[in-house]
């Protein structure tokens, strides 16, 4: 009798570890597909990743070429600026110099008109040029 008692006790036991089982492999196959989708996600990324790591070096690239041209420009306009601010002091002294002939021939203008003339006392005084007066006027 006490095994037949002991049997009768021990069945919802075991129906209870039945169940708890079934329930722990429901659980474990959902991990297992959790974990699966997490790996193919983890590859995802990682693809996505490397993808994105090649595009970055390439942009790197670029930025260094762009940054290698930009330092040439600026060289460039050093240079165009240094060029421009020697021309125009070229101008300038251009302009000096232009000045000072312009004065220099109406100096000379007024010079050949003064011996031409033989001067105002000449004139007033009646006195012709002299001889020398009179080939340069000649």
């Amino acid at each position: 009798m006490q095994k037949s008692k002991g049997q009768a006790n021990g069945e919802p036991l075991l129906t209870t570890i039945k169940a708890e089982k079934e329930e722990l492999e429901s659980l474990l196959s959902k991990e297992k597909v959790l974990s699966l989708q997490l790996k193919e996600d983890l590859l995802e990324a990682e693809a996505r990743n490397a993808n994105l790591y090649k595009e970055l070096q390439s942009l790197r690239g670029q930025l260094a070429a762009e940054q290698s041209r930009s330092f040439k420009l600026e060289v460039d306009v050093a240079e165009l600026r240094q060029k421009l601010q020697t021309m125009e002091a070229l101008q300038k002294e251009l302009e000096i110099l232009r000045r000072q002939k312009a004065a220099s021939e109406q100096a000379i203008s007024m010079a050949r008109q003064k011996q031409s003339s033989g001067g105002v006392w000449s004139w007033l005084t009646g006195t012709p040029p002299s001889p020398g007066e009179k080939e340069n006027n000649a």
